[in-house]
């Protein structure tokens, strides 16, 4: 439900629903519907929370990962499309792979009685936890046709062996 009700409809709910608690005096104590109203405004203030929380973060996109494994390495596709290799931030630690990218556009327009010029940016963001250890030192990174591919080295490379029991 988050980010479908437009924030100023919220706020105005909110502010009809504790003017109704006042002119139908539920504000009193001995009211046998003060405990509902109270968890109704509870939760609409909740919800005025979540939208404006959603509101902040509507310039960051949360992009698509794939981690796949091999028995040699790691790698981490991710989509970053539009995205310069410039604007990409790459942070490896031993448990977890961190991508920041930035989309900044401008467009301007002039016409003989029009003027439009407008900037856009967006943020991209990912942390994906590794499955084993890897050597950060080794990894590469290639961006081509705006998909992110991140090949990390394992740091101990395990290979399968049979067991038998004495």
């Amino acid at each position: 439900m988050t980010g479908l009700i437009a924030a100023e409809e919220l706020k105005k709910l909110q502010k009809r629903m504790n003017r109704l608690m006042d002119d139908m005096g539920l504000t009193n104590l001995e009211s046998k519907y003060l405990d509902e109203m109270e968890r109704m405004q509870k939760r609409m203030g909740e919800l005025m929370q979540e939208v404006e929380t959603t509101e902040d973060q509507q310039s960051m996109i949360r992009p698509l990962a794939d981690v796949s494994e091999t028995d040699d390495e790691i790698i981490v596709t991710m989509d970053l499309p539009g995205i310069d290799k410039k604007d990409v931030d790459i942070v490896i630690s031993d448990k977890e792979l961190t991508v920041v990218a930035e989309r900044k556009t401008e467009t301007e327009i002039k016409e003989t009685n029009y003027h439009k010029h407008e900037r856009t940016y967006k943020k991209f963001e990912r942390t994906v936890s590794l499955p084993a250890g890897v050597k950060t030192e080794s990894a590469v990174a290639r961006l081509a046709d705006g998909v992110l591919k991140i090949s990390i080295p394992k740091e101990v490379v395990t290979t399968r062996k049979r067991i038998t029991i004495d």
